[in-house]
């Protein structure tokens, strides 16, 4: 062979900040076509090509990432001992190039198909217009729910819609996952996947629908409450029709609230939201005066008063503590003993007063 055909790539250096001329793969006037291992591929391995005018002419014609130049070289004796060995066998280093075949071809798009199918399950799987699912959810609604959004998406067989699943559980469910796959195998049954996950998650008990129905407000936004309300009803009941639904949300408002909406009015939901909007000002009101009015109670005061750090360790750098400056370990011994003399001097004449009473009588 007389000469062969280098196709030069500019590539991302492994730390994808720089660019780098790249030698890709080497073919034969025969038209056979041999792949380069990543290692060997940056042109600077390459001494033998570099020395030519040619490659001259490729830096010159490659100026952005990702473009290339497929360029037939011929062999001088230096290239030729280089590329090829005396049976005219295509090698470089130490090593023979491997051959692209047709089968190499087509199991490298196999690859590259099947990295693309799973990147683009996880990006259909973030249009799904339902929450992740976790344990708190109702498991039966939810599973029903995602079945539907596969439908909407097309996601037909067993083993896409189990392909995706993955991507719609939060992390405390992604262990039933791991196990399901290794058991099942992602080419299962869906049916068998979606019984399991039933019985694993289903809520069995009342609790779900004890704190839905029980919920109340409490403080901040009336808005935010019946939202809250709202979603938490649909949970364990999504076919829950709309006046059992506004009785609910309106039970758990505050008495004051309650006794200010016109029962007649409220047709829907959005109508009776539209009604509690209109007094979210005096919760506000109230709100702040309840916090006011705490922490002004006689409790909160004794509470603050506690807290303050004592000036006597502070101006004696002895760090920030915390206990009355009366019991200050670091206080002067004569301020001390002022204090102590204070006290039994209170007591002495105490004592006098009361033997003067006594002797009076």
């Amino acid at each position: 062979m007389d000469k062969l055909r280098f196709k030069f790539e500019v590539l991302g250096s492994s730390d994808g900040k720089t660019n780098i001329i790249c030698i890709s793969s080497i073919e034969t006037p025969h038209g056979c076509v041999y792949n380069l291992p990543d290692e060997l591929k940056p042109a600077s391995k390459h001494t033998a090509i570099i020395a030519t005018d040619v490659y001259t002419k490729i830096k010159n014609s490659l100026k952005r990432r990702h473009q290339s130049r497929s360029v037939w070289i011929p062999l001088d004796a230096t290239l030729k001992k280089v590329y090829l060995d005396e049976g005219e066998n295509v090698q470089f280093g130490d090593q023979y190039l491997e051959e692209i075949t047709e089968e190499t071809v087509t199991s490298n798009n196999n690859t590259n198909q099947n990295v693309t199918e799973n990147k683009n399950i996880g990006k259909i799987a973030e249009r799904f217009v339902i929450e992740k699912f976790s344990s708190k959810l109702n498991a039966d609604q939810w599973i029903s729910e995602f079945e539907s959004e596969c439908e909407r998406f097309e996601i037909i067989s067993n083993e896409k819609k189990i392909e995706t699943l993955k991507h719609l559980l939060e992390k405390q469910c992604q262990n039933w996952y791991s196990s399901m796959i290794m058991k099942l195998t992602v080419k299962s049954d869906w049916k068998i996947w979606k019984e399991n996950f039933c019985e694993t998650y289903g809520n069995k008990g009342w609790s779900l629908v004890k704190y839905a129905f029980t919920f109340k407000y409490q403080t901040g936004s009336l808005l935010e409450y019946a939202t809250k309300k709202e979603k938490l009803l649909l949970e364990v009941n999504k076919n829950i029709d709309t006046e059992t639904m506004i009785n609910l949300i309106v039970l758990g408002l505050p008495d004051s609230i309650i006794d200010k909406i016109d029962k007649d009015v409220i047709k829907s939901t959005a109508n009776l939201y539209n009604e509690i909007g209109k007094y979210e000002y005096t919760m506000i009101k109230r709100n702040f005066t309840y916090n006011k009015n705490k922490s002004n109670t006689p409790y909160s005061k004794e509470k603050s008063d506690k807290i303050k750090p004592c000036k006597t360790c502070e101006n004696l750098n002895k760090g920030i503590r915390f206990h009355p400056e009366e019991r200050c370990w670091f206080k002067q011994p004569d301020e001390r003993k002022k204090n102590y003399n204070k006290a039994v001097n209170n007591s002495v004449i105490d004592v006098e007063l009361n033997n003067s009473d006594q002797k009076n009588e």
